[in-house]
């Protein structure tokens, strides 16, 4: 077997082309996407609005007129009692001024103080991107809607000169805020406990992993979708070599000697999963260097990626064996050959090698992730952003399954002696 192994190994390194398309264009497709969408976010500004808040609402006249609402209510002495509590710890407006002010959204949102007239001549002018308006009777509707279950009619307003990004994402954000808030203090007046408004995230969010670090970069996105997708490259490249062996009888005189024919699939197996080892460990180590791609990464964390890649560098083995298997069984090189780069190209666009997955539809995304690529890909990215080792267990498990099951098939339709 070790013959066969170092046989093919050999036959892959004369080969000098197919070295350098295997081993380096990966990592030139890598660094080029890596410094030419690094360019293009460079260039993006970060968001930044200018608003001023324009306040109608007499709060102090929307409270006695909450109070005087809530004795015209058929409550007893006590519900009203803790209603008028309730309400004289909330100020519904206060709470916008806070929200607008806090740290949460300081880095893209400036508010600015202006009258009703100079705002909207501000805004005119292209000084101001919105005025959010608080009108009047706020206090006494939202009071209304928390404390007494009522159909709020009163809304914050933002007005702008022309629709914007940065205009609807404020949008999204204060609605929520609010929406957040009345929920919250419904829960309260409902004797469920009451936290502290969640408030949203404003400007440009960064999912963090446990470690802190960034969750998944589209450097990261690139290293692994090329290098997983040129892997499986490496099975096909491996496994077309037996049509010239095919072609110059090498396997019939195997089939003549006392050789165990599976030994010459298990070579082909073995030498597919050691050249997708290569590449990965090649790919890495220099896109590693010169871009940083997994910067100040533990131990740890290098072991549990090469453990994931060495059960995908399996899988590629297996590929590599189902396609020689059908190399020999058809009569038609040809068509082995454009079966077997119709499944590559397949798993390529399902799993996410040529764009991420989410650009993909839902029920393809699905489908996607359980392309051998594409769950090593997912399986990276909570890695990246948690280093939790368990996630890798069902990874790692279905991987080397596809192994397994690729690798039974091959030997259930390789040629035996007598057959060929």
């Amino acid at each position: 077997m070790g013959a066969f192994i170092k046989k093919d190994l050999l036959v892959f390194w004369r080969d000098r082309k197919e070295i350098l398309m295997a081993l380096l264009l990966p990592i030139l497709i890598i660094v080029i996407l890596n410094f030419a969408f690094s360019g293009l976010f460079k260039d993006e500004k970060a968001m930044q609005i200018d608003i001023s808040v324009v306040q109608e609402d007499d709060v102090k006249k929307g409270k006695e007129q909450f109070a005087a609402a809530v004795e015209a209510k058929g409550l007893s002495p006590e519900e009203k009692s803790a209603v008028l509590a309730g309400a004289d710890q909330l100020d519904p407006v206060k709470l916008i001024h806070d929200f607008l002010n806090s740290s949460d959204l300081k880095e893209w949102v400036t508010v600015k103080d202006f009258s009703e007239q100079e705002a909207a001549e501000q805004v005119e002018n292209g000084e101001l991107d919105a005025i959010i308006k608080i009108p009047e009777g706020f206090t006494f509707e939202s009071l209304s809607g928390v404390l007494l279950g009522e159909t709020s009619q009163g809304s914050v307003t933002i007005l702008a000169e022309e629709e914007s990004a940065e205009v609807s994402t404020l949008q999204e954000v204060v609605h929520t805020f609010i929406n957040t808030v009345n929920t919250q203090f419904a829960l309260g007046s409902q004797g469920e406990a009451t936290a502290e408004p969640i408030l949203p995230q404003g400007g440009k969010e960064v999912v963090k992993g446990d470690d802190g670090s960034d969750a998944y970069t589209i450097s990261q996105y690139f290293t692994i979708a090329i290098g997983t997708l040129f892997a499986l490259f490496m099975a096909q490249t491996v496994s077309l070599k037996t049509m010239t062996e095919k072609r110059e009888q090498v396997f019939n005189r195997i089939l003549l000697t006392n050789s165990h024919p599976l030994s010459f699939l298990i070579g082909k197996t073995v030498s597919a999963f050691i050249l997708a080892i290569l590449q990965f460990a090649i790919t890495l180590t220099v896109v590693q260097l010169v871009l940083n791609v997994f910067p100040d990464k533990s131990f740890t964390f290098w072991a549990g990626l090469m453990v994931v890649l060495i059960a995908f560098a399996l899988t590629v083995g297996g590929l590599s064996a189902l396609f020689t298997a059908l190399t020999l069984h058809l009569s038609d090189t040809n068509a082995a050959s454009g079966i077997s780069t119709l499944v590559i190209m397949g798993f390529g666009v399902l799993g996410g090698s040529f764009f991420p997955l989410e650009g993909l539809p839902d029920p393809i995304q699905k489908i996607g992730e359980w392309t051998p690529n594409g769950l090593t890909q997912t399986a990276l990215i909570e890695w990246v952003q948690y280093s939790h080792f368990n996630d890798l267990l069902f990874p790692i498990t279905f991987l080397l399954g596809v192994f397994i099951i690729c690798f039974a098939i091959s030997v259930s339709i390789f040629p035996k002696r007598g057959r060929s």
